[in-house]
């Protein structure tokens, strides 16, 4: 260890291969001049602020305080800061907050909604795992589009390969093109290699795409070029780019993946230190004059980034990249710079292709095999690559919040305020007279840019109807006529397949990001049939506070078959992992929100453990809808909607959605729908499909009305507890809006007396008492005594479920007139069950009597301790159902 410490010393001291000591320059506060002298990194600064290279002084100011107007200010991103200015400070920012500001300034630089997601989900891999491959982009126009940009074309495609040029397109939209055709390749032949090139910008955290083609089960190497920032072993001029090396692995546990630069910095990391004022860290740039600089001003005016390790091995390492990436793509291999034309490598290898069909269990006892080393004393685990920074976006995301550095939040809240939603910006550097591009202002939206209620109300579905009617044709009848005796027509038989039935699940499809959707006769029928994927021997994983139809059949019915069921609290992560890890199993299917308390689970994190495992994901969607949740861009693989709730919203039809990613797994849902006879009729489909148009502003007006009288009830001190994700006293608030754009209209209360809840219940008027959700009309229900009936009641005991719980349904009536219901309902309970006398007189409405509800909350306290304690005898060895033992 003592050698190894002085040869670090060694590199650090003198990183170059020749002699020549580099000394450490002076810190920041001592800037030098700026040079009159273009240099290559200088250069690429200049290029992403679409001028010259010069010297700005004027630093940007942290944000104004909320509900407060900052003052207008001059920013410069790349501007370099006075001596005296002080260094920026982080400050911390909802995930979800941050994800919506940047998709926002996204859009500021003309971009699509299909192109935006992917610019956004490359960046956000990046910022959640603390890379500088992240948002830094885009408030330094690092994704800025070239005015001269045009469609991607390929150049040349074989079965195997590809070569696209990129036509001035932004880097990450490429790049990501090129990893879906190698993904298609190999999954097809074994192999797909595709390079790109002529691209001028930022192809960000090479890991999420080394990521997204291990997580389908191939090996994945990703090169990538870019300018000339980095010296060679022993050399001041950069030559190289900062050349990252993506590789993923597929294992049994979850991906293998290495991100690495061959520099010891980033270029972006420069910018970002400009921008705040800070030092880069020590040894990883020289200046003009060949010295180790902690000034990013330095190493950009002039000088140069160095190899990650400060000598020969990076230095050919990156050599490597420059060749892979640059001549072999048909990338610029001089001035790349001025050329804009930098180059990508994307490699994708089925691992089946050698013969190695269990390639994944046997990678999986290699990497046990390193986590299981004997540790040193001060280290605690031994991390593969990239778990460091899978654990810090695993930990942002369960705290809901990030890190930022405050002038660069301030500078994308800036930008993002440019964005009105309506009508485009120019492109970035168009002219305002025109220019070689079309400026973006004025031009005609795409589809994927429209609001889910204009997606709604057109859908991107037809079929041919040669009177072009406003509605969809319906197609009633069971069979079709076919064009001879020995040829087979689109449709013959209305079980598998029908034109009516079609138009609903292409449309579902699309609103879900689903590569296939179908349509069954009831949510049940479709949750039936997404446990014919799990075999005889093999175990699905549940919660335990899940509707009470899927409980009976998970329950009763599946575990006839010889399946295992287990359920487990889905709060708890580390039961939950137990739960999967601990068997068989190939399923995890799970609710958020819950049936009927509201719980919020955290999809992606269930999704991560369960595809670790090799299981697939199944969340009921039914509460949230495609409107307000999108499962299957959180990880799941299905997505299941009851169409009876909000799709229909009149209750007018019985029907279930499951929206699939995955062709095969398509293949096989289709294959049990027509085996099974489970579809969804002609008419109701035709009726699902009129309900659908007018879904976003039902739910919307719905989860208003909702959200008042969650207030309403949350403050009435007959109500003991409130569950509705909208309200920020819910333990899963944070959560729900990191995986939801909306809260929904779904709410339960309970008192802690049946009795009274049951009058409430039968004493409303709006309320229709009824099973089931998300009509127009107000439904209102005692849940365990009528949709989770079927749970037996010590199995609703263990599981919290109190049988005093209301569950509302919030339709679109005047929420004022609902609520008033409500108060007239409640005191006619209280009044009734001598609530007030039992309570110390307590004010229905909260303002005085706060002794006597201070003392009612002790005695129902105490009560509920004493029924605790009297279930915890009577359940004493009682454990969560599961199927009997075989």
């Amino acid at each position: 260890m003592t050698m190894l410490r002085h040869a670090l010393a060694a590199v650090t001291a003198n990183p170059s291969s020749t002699s020549r000591t580099r000394a450490a320059s002076s810190s920041v506060g001592d800037i030098a001049p700026a040079r009159a002298r273009a240099t290559p990194l200088s250069r690429a600064a200049s290029f992403l602020q679409g001028g010259r290279v010069k010297v700005r002084t004027n630093a940007l100011p942290a944000p104004a305080p909320r509900g407060r107007s900052a003052a207008p200010v001059t920013r410069a991103l790349f501007g370099k800061k006075p001596a005296s200015s002080p260094a920026s400070t982080n400050v911390s920012v909802p995930i979800t907050e941050l994800t919506e500001t940047c998709r926002r300034a996204i859009k500021t630089y003309g971009y699509d909604d299909v192109e935006t997601q992917i610019l956004l989900d490359v960046m956000m891999y990046a910022q959640l795992r603390g890379n500088n491959q992240g948002i830094i982009k885009v408030t330094t126009k690092g994704i800025a589009r070239d005015p001269a940009w045009a469609p991607i074309a390929i150049e040349h495609e074989t079965q195997l390969s590809a070569c696209l040029n990129g036509n001035k397109n932004a880097g990450m939209v490429v790049i990501h093109k090129a990893m879906d055709m190698a993904i298609e390749k190999a999954k097809t032949h074994g192999f797909g290699i595709c390079g790109t090139n002529n691209t001028s910008t930022s192809t960000g955290a090479l890991g999420y795409y080394a990521q997204k083609i291990a997580e389908e089960g191939l090996i994945a190497m990703v090169f990538a070029g870019s300018p000339e920032f980095v010296a060679p072993n022993g050399a001041i001029q950069p030559i190289f780019g900062t050349n990252p090396i993506g590789v993923g692995i597929p294992t049994a546990g979850k991906p293998v993946v290495l991100d690495m630069a061959t520099s010891a910095y980033s270029f972006f990391g420069l910018l970002e230190a400009r921008t705040a004022g800070k030092k880069i860290p020590h040894g990883v740039a020289i200046d003009s004059a060949g010295k180790i600089t902690e000034d990013p001003n330095a190493a950009i005016d002039g000088g140069a980034i160095i190899g990650f390790d400060g000598g020969y091995k990076s230095s050919n390492l990156a050599l490597m990249v420059e060749l892979l990436a640059g001549p072999l793509v048909g990338a610029a291999v001089t001035d790349k710079m001025a050329a804009k034309n930098w180059g990508n490598l994307v490699v994708a290898i089925d691992p089946k292709l050698l013969g190695q069909g269990e390639f994944e269990r046997r990678a999986k006892m290699v990497t046990d095999r390193v986590k299981a080393a004997k540790r040193q004393p001060d280290v605690d685990e031994i991390l593969l690559p990239g778990e460091r920074g899978d654990g810090v976006a695993a930990r942002a995301r369960a705290s809901g919040v990030i890190d930022v550095e405050s002038n660069l939040w301030a500078g994308l809240q800036e930008l993002a305020s440019q964005w009105q939603g309506g009508v485009m910006p120019p492109v970035y550097g168009a002219s305002v007279a025109g220019g070689a591009a079309t400026a973006a202002r004025g031009r005609k939206k795409s589809r994927d840019e429209w609001s889910m209620a204009t997606k709604l109300v057109h859908p991107a579905a037809h079929v041919h109807d040669p009177f072009d009617s406003t509605n969809p044709p319906l197609y009633q009848t069971a069979t079709f006529g076919q064009p001879s005796a020995t040829e087979n027509g689109p449709y013959d038989y209305t079980r598998s397949g029908n034109p009516t039935r079609d138009l609903l699940e292409k449309e579902m499809a699309a609103l879900e990001g689903a590569d296939r959707a179908f349509a069954f006769s009831s949510g049940m029928s479709a949750l039936m049939c997404v446990t014919r994927l799990v075999k005889t021997g093999e175990r699905i994983v549940t919660g335990d506070d899940i509707y009470g139809g899927t409980s009976r059949l998970l329950a009763q019915v599946v575990p006839k078959v010889g399946i295992e069921v287990v359920n487990v609290d889905m709060n708890d992560l580390d039961a939950v992992r137990r739960a999967v890890e601990s068997g068989p199993t190939t399923m995890v299917m799970l609710e958020s929100p819950t049936n009927p308390r509201l719980q919020i689970t955290d999809i992606r994190r269930i999704s991560e453990m369960a595809h670790a495992k090799g299981a697939l994901v199944c969340v009921d969607n039914s509460m949230m809808a495609p409107v307000f949740a999108k499962p299957l861009e959180l990880g799941a693989d299905i997505s299941m909607t009851s169409a009876t709730k909000f799709i229909s919203g009149q209750s007018d039809v019985t029907g279930g959605i499951l929206a699939v990613k995955g062709e095969q797994l398509g293949k096989d849902i289709y294959f049990h729908q027509n085996a099974e006879g489970l579809h969804l009729g002609p008419f109701d489909c035709w009726l699902a499909l009129r309900g659908i148009k007018t879904m976003a502003l039902r739910m919307e007006r719905q989860q208003e009305n909702a959200m008042k009288m969650a207030r309403w009830l949350e403050a009435h001190p007959a109500v003991t507890h409130v569950n509705y994700p909208g309200l920020e006293s819910n333990k899963g608030h944070g959560l729900h809006k990191s995986q939801a754009s909306g809260t929904g209209s779904i709410l339960s209360f309970a008192t802690g007396d049946v009795n009274l809840s049951k009058i409430v219940v039968e004493k409303t008027e709006l309320f229709k008492i009824t099973v089931s959700f998300g009509n127009t009309s107000s439904l209102i229900s005692l849940p365990c005594f009528m949709s989770h009936a079927s749970i037996p009641a010590e199995v609703r005991a263990a599981r919290g479920l109190p049988d005093d719980l209301v569950r509302i349904s919030a339709g679109i009536e005047d929420a004022d007139d609902l609520i008033a219901d409500l108060e007239e309902a409640f005191q006619e309970a209280m009044s009734a069950t001598g609530w007030h006398s039992k309570n110390g007189g307590g004010s229905v409405h909260g303002n005085d009597g706060s002794a006597g509800l201070t003392d009612a909350a002790a005695r129902r306290e105490d009560e509920l301790l004493r029924r605790i304690a009297a279930l915890e005898a009577q359940l004493e060895g009682l454990h969560n159902v599961k199927s009997p033992p075989r």
